[in-house]
């Protein structure tokens, strides 16, 4: 499992920062978001779901079978 960011898609508007509910992405110096905290991900989708600009993918394992909810609620 691995949560990417596409960084020729990415404007670092900051969502999936904002918005991850385990706190896994962090802010380098120049304040450009990354994956900070990979292995603690609970594979939720809320970061690809949220992000306007399709510029994350949560890569699951062959395995596991993803569930997502439908969110009426994007901001």
């Amino acid at each position: 499992m691995a949560v990417v960011i596409d960084y020729d898609k990415c404007t670092n508007c900051k969502l999936c920062y904002d918005r991850c509910p385990e706190g896994l992405f962090g802010l380098d110096e120049q304040g450009k978001v990354y994956v900070k905290y990979q292995h603690e991900c609970w594979l939720c989708g809320a970061c690809q779901m949220d992000c306007p600009f399709g510029a994350i993918q949560v890569r699951y394992e062959e395995n596991v079978k993803p569930i997502f909810l439908k969110r009426d609620d994007k901001e």
